[in-house]
């Protein structure tokens, strides 16, 4: 009798221990899965040439603390050329309330330029992005999900009007 409830007792320490192992297994192998996310960030990109003319004019959704990738390609339009464009965002908090973002930008195919900007959250940032071809302007927007400058991106989006 005691030979069978030890028996019983070691194959549910067994089982248990492989529950355990798989499960930090799995966590490790896929994902962190006990990070905490950090706050949507809603970045509102506009690449304009040397003259000023608008190139592109994204809007994508990231997260502080993780690299956003975007490969954009528009077609001609009545009024403009066909843009093939790639871009990376990383942004990370300065301790300052503003986003220090890191940026690769590549157009048509073109060797990437990149740099970093501080960025104050909701409001319009500019950078000349040399390199090689003609000169760029990045403008940059980010806004924290659920706030006010958040609302008020999309909103601006919305009725055709610029991002300030």
């Amino acid at each position: 009798m005691g030979s069978g409830l030890r028996r019983k007792a070691l194959c549910l320490l067994f089982g248990l221990g492989g529950l355990v192992f798989g499960i930090a297994g799995a966590e490790s192998t896929f994902g962190r899965l006990r990070e905490a996310q950090g706050a949507a960030l809603l970045f509102s990109v506009e690449l304009r040439d040397e003259a000023g003319a608008l190139l592109a004019s994204p809007m994508v959704v990231g997260e502080e603390g993780r690299k956003l990738h975007l490969d954009l390609a528009q077609a001609a339009g009545p009024h403009s050329e066909p843009v093939q464009m790639s871009l990376d965002l990383s942004p990370h908090a300065d301790g300052g309330g503003n986003l220090c973002v890191e940026y690769r930008l590549s157009l048509d195919g073109r060797r990437a330029r990149g740099g970093w900007m501080s960025v104050p959250v909701g409001e319009r940032r500019s950078v000349r992005v040399p390199g090689p071809g003609e000169p760029l302007r990045l403008d940059l927007v980010v806004a924290r999900a659920g706030t006010p400058a958040f609302d008020r991106i999309l909103l601006a989006r919305r009725l055709g009007k610029p991002v300030t």
